[in-house]
């Protein structure tokens, strides 16, 4: 329950602290002295977006402050989840500055506003004229029915369920699509394999082609330069191997008389024979260098097949070339194994679909069971808020398998008639506001029976309604009260006389700025106010003997 609220600097509330009491607190005070304000700083607590202009004038930053206890809430988990201390009493803080800055803190942790959301939506549930409209909402109406039902196993068996079905759907979608894809795929994969396997390219094989094409293109110079040079040593006029012979001859006797000379002669006999066998290798390169034209268009037509393969496939080499054959030979292989992990696929999807539908029946049979129950209470409850002529029912459709979705395989709608002799009809096309707000009272109330439910506030829910009807629904808001904490806002002195706890808001002009303040009441305040209620500024005594019944014996 919320303990208390601190509130610093928001809108035109310089300081003010509200200690809240178990049971039924409602507030009070004129149009205009701040109701609404505090509305906005709890929905600060609470994670709502803020910004900067609720700051009051003429201050840097606005503070606002609540604590909660939380003990009975089951919250431990969410606290470790987060790595957030826990205390059963919790305190949360939000600051916001001038410059648009907001910080957040859980027990003195700094948090994000989705954390502090998410906190929020445990710890306190706001009802006011705007969110009686979830009432048209289908989700919401579901959520309702379950709640009630005490539905929360089989529909975490079910959405389990859900969601594996789901994943089981999207996984075989996604297989038929690869398979498609990979038929597609399958003349691709054999037409540039059997390229591949056609050329049957060898590790090294460019290059020599490459060398042995540079040399049949150029085998009549090769030729002719080799015989050329091959005459140019021996075997022509004023060969040098003939010139070498006579300088060996002319030195030969020169040589018995000095040794160095003779020294020379060895070497002169080598080169000589060197040169001879240059010469013969030479004319041998002449006479096997001949010009070949069909092995060379041979080698430059699969040097072109080489090279039209390595810029098809954006490669540099025939080594990478075979990698990319092991490749596309090792994907058009994987293509069979498709149909096996579809065809497993199926047979789990066809497993999922059976659980779903076992935990889809499940959960349609729980709500199922329930709806009677729920129906009459909540038509005894709208008999208890002046509306006894009042039909509220709960029309349940059962949907096709197909049509099933996150929320089960059904479907719901609320339908309501605040009329005698009018049927049932969906909420939206036959409830008024007031009527919608005596309804979502109502069905608070019978929830709080069957759940744990954070601290409700109902924010001027009473609207449309006066007499008779008013005390009706604080009788109800009362017993509402009796098992959690309620806070209302009301401007009605029905409501207000039932409270345990009566809190006024107002206005004061003392110091330089207009101030919102809030303060608890005590029996004779109250009376006067709910007087003040009743008929207006100074009330007559019998006004006053009508405030004191309203609040009876309450003890306050």
């Amino acid at each position: 329950m919320l303990r208390s609220l601190k509130i610093r600097n928001y809108a035109i509330i310089r300081q003010s602290e509200i200690h809240f009491h178990k049971g039924l607190s409602i507030i009070t005070g004129e149009t205009g002295a701040g109701k609404s304000i505090l509305m906005g700083a709890l929905g600060l607590i609470l994670g709502e977006r803020a910004d900067s202009k609720v700051i009051l004038e003429g201050a840097d930053k606005c503070i606002v402050e609540a604590q909660f206890e939380i003990e009975s809430y089951h919250l431990t988990e969410f606290f470790e989840q987060n790595e957030l201390d826990y205390e059963p009493l919790c305190i949360i803080r939000r600051e916001l500055n001038s410059a648009g800055k907001s910080r957040a803190f859980i027990n003195d942790t700094p948090v994000n506003l989705p954390i502090l959301k998410e906190l929020g939506l445990n710890l306190v549930d706001i009802v006011s004229q705007h969110e009686t409209l979830e009432l048209n909402e289908s989700k919401f109406q579901l959520e309702v029915l379950d709640l009630i039902a005490k539905t929360q196993v089989e529909k975490s068996n079910y959405l389990a369920a859900f969601k594996e079905f789901g994943a089981l759907k999207r996984k075989l979608q996604s297989l038929k699509e690869q398979e498609a894809q990979s038929k597609k795929d399958e003349d691709y994969l054999k037409f540039v394999l059997n390229e591949l396997i056609e050329l049957n390219p060898k590790i090294g094989e460019q290059e020599e082609l490459e060398k042995k094409l540079d040399e049949l293109s150029h085998a009549e110079t090769i030729q002719q330069a080799s015989l050329q040079a091959s005459n140019m040593l021996d075997g022509s006029e004023n060969a040098v191997v003939d010139i070498l012979r006579e300088l060996k001859n002319s030195l030969s006797t020169a040589a018995k008389h000095q040794e160095t000379v003779k020294s020379l002669l060895p070497r002169i006999e080598g080169n000589l024979l060197d040169l001879k066998d240059i010469s013969m290798e030479l004319l041998a390169i002449s006479d096997k260098t001949l010009s070949d034209p069909k092995l060379l268009a041979h080698i430059e037509e699969r040097l072109q097949l080489i090279y039209s393969l390595l810029k098809k496939h954006r490669v540099q080499t025939l080594e990478e070339l075979l990698t990319l054959k092991e490749e596309f030979d090792q994907r058009l292989q994987s293509l069979g194994s498709l149909e096996n992990e579809i065809e497993k696929t199926l047979m789990d999807l066809e497993k999922a679909e059976k659980v779903l539908l076992d935990a889809g029946l499940g959960l349609r049979d729980k709500r199922k069971s329930s709806l009677s129950e729920i129906n009459t209470k909540v038509n005894e409850l709208l008999v208890q808020v002046a509306m006894p002529n009042a039909i509220f029912d709960i029309q349940f459709v059962e949907l096709a398998f197909e049509k099933a979705n996150a929320d089960g395989m059904d479907e719901i709608t609320f339908l309501f008639s605040a009329n005698k002799g009018f049927s049932a009809q969906p909420i939206n096309k036959v409830a008024s506001g007031g009527e919608l707000s005596r309804l979502m009272l109502c069905i608070k109330s019978l929830i709080a029976d069957q759940v744990k439910l954070p601290s409700v506030v109902f924010d001027e829910i009473d609207s449309g309604i006066s007499g008779e009807a008013a005390q009706k629904v604080a009788a109800v808001m009362r017993k509402h009260a009796s098992s959690h904490q309620v806070i209302a806002i009301s401007h009605l002195p029905q409501i207000a006389g039932k409270a345990d706890q009566h809190l006024y808001v107002y206005k004061s002009n003392e110091g330089e700025q207009t101030q919102t303040a809030i303060r608890a009441l005590n029996k004779e305040e109250r009376v006067l106010e709910i007087a003040r209620m009743l008929s207006g500024e100074n009330p007559s005594e019998k006004v006053l003997a009508a405030a004191k019944e309203l609040i009876g014996n309450l003890g306050n």
